[in-house]
């Protein structure tokens, strides 16, 4: 399951039919996809793991889904960035197979996804940069990190604030 804000919970092929619906008759060019996943680690040991579905229609607004994992066990911050990175990868790809398989018009207007990755140069994650965005990379998808990271630092982010997972 994932969460709209504007349609609620939808299965995963829900979530491609209305992507569908808000590409559809568009030019790629107009579009960017984008996944991204931030995590918030909490006591217990709990660490809530946010990936995020965005389809921005550059200059026209965007729609966005999300899902919430809780894992309950210790992460270290490096395990932390690679799960992230996989969680991001394992939707993206997901995504490529559902429109493939339903959506034969999405699949031909279909941008390259980009993974945004929520690491930077700059601060604690810094060394880790060039090893998630080769892991991206090696899977065969473009990627952001920060600042330039907005599926995950801001819209992923936005939902990690809490450990509950029941929305």
């Amino acid at each position: 399951m994932v969460i709209s804000p504007t349609w609620g919970h939808l299965t995963f092929s829900q979530m491609v039919e209305k992507i569908g619906s808000f590409v559809e008759d568009g030019d790629p060019e107009d579009y960017r996809f984008i996944v991204g996943t931030d995590s918030q680690v909490f006591q217990g040991p709990k660490a809530l793991f946010v990936s995020a579905v965005i389809v921005h229609r550059i200059g026209k607004g965007a729609i966005y889904f999300y899902d919430k994992h809780l894992d309950i066990r210790k992460f270290g911050l490096e395990e932390r960035m690679f799960t992230e990175v996989s969680h991001s990868l394992q939707i993206a790809s997901r995504l490529l197979d559902e429109i493939q398989e339903k959506s034969s018009s999405l699949c031909t207007n279909l941008p390259e996804i980009e993974i945004h990755i929520d690491v930077g140069h700059a601060g604690k994650t810094k060394e880790l940069v060039n090893a998630v965005v080769g892991m991206v990379k090696g899977s065969g998808f473009s990627c952001q990190t920060k600042p330039h990271a907005c599926g995950a630092s801001t819209v992923a982010d936005r939902y990690t604030k809490t450990v509950s997972i029941a929305v």
